[in-house]
């Protein structure tokens, strides 16, 4: 872990949370929904999943803040992760991990990734040379992690985000 990274320690509900996500994967269930009330600590969560993970991750949030607080708790983790969003926002967010953690955990090249819905469903649309990377990207993907999960349905933004 560096330095500029802090040791993340999951309360007791976060630990069953998580051990009971690993227990369903185990179980061979594919898709898993995680639920826990308001402040209770979700993003931290599925962030200690994704630093253990194996393979590419993409954590995908509604709104731009959701998606700089998903980058931030990544970066307290000392995960490395691409942000797909506009510029201006990558700009934001890479200014929070300087001025809380010293550095940035940015890498446009990284396995980990951290985007905005809207994002990367238009991206995959009406960007020709971005489209190809993100799709090269996408295929390799074997965690994706949706915050409002509850909004998935296969035809929607949300399913199509993860079906790219």
């Amino acid at each position: 872990m560096n330095a500029a990274t802090r040791h993340i320690f999951l309360r007791p509900y976060q630990l069953e949370g998580v051990e009971q996500i690993y227990a369903a994967w185990h179980a061979r269930y594919r898709d898993v929904l995680a639920v826990f009330p308001t402040g209770a600590g979700k993003t931290v969560l599925f962030s200690h999943i994704i630093q253990a993970w194996r393979g590419a991750t993409c954590a995908i949030a509604h709104r731009q803040e959701l998606v700089g607080q998903i980058s931030l708790a990544l970066a307290r983790d000392g995960v490395v992760h691409k942000i797909i969003a506009p510029q201006k926002v990558i700009s934001g967010i890479v200014q929070l991990h300087m001025e809380e953690l010293g550095r940035s955990f940015y890498d446009p090249r990284a396995l980990h990734a951290v985007a905005g819905v809207d994002t990367l469903v238009s991206w995959a649309k009406t960007h020709a040379k971005q489209q190809h990377a993100l799709m090269r990207w996408a295929a390799q993907v074997t965690l994706w992690v949706q915050d409002e999960a509850h909004h998935l349905l296969k035809e929607n933004k949300w399913g199509k985000a993860v079906g790219l």
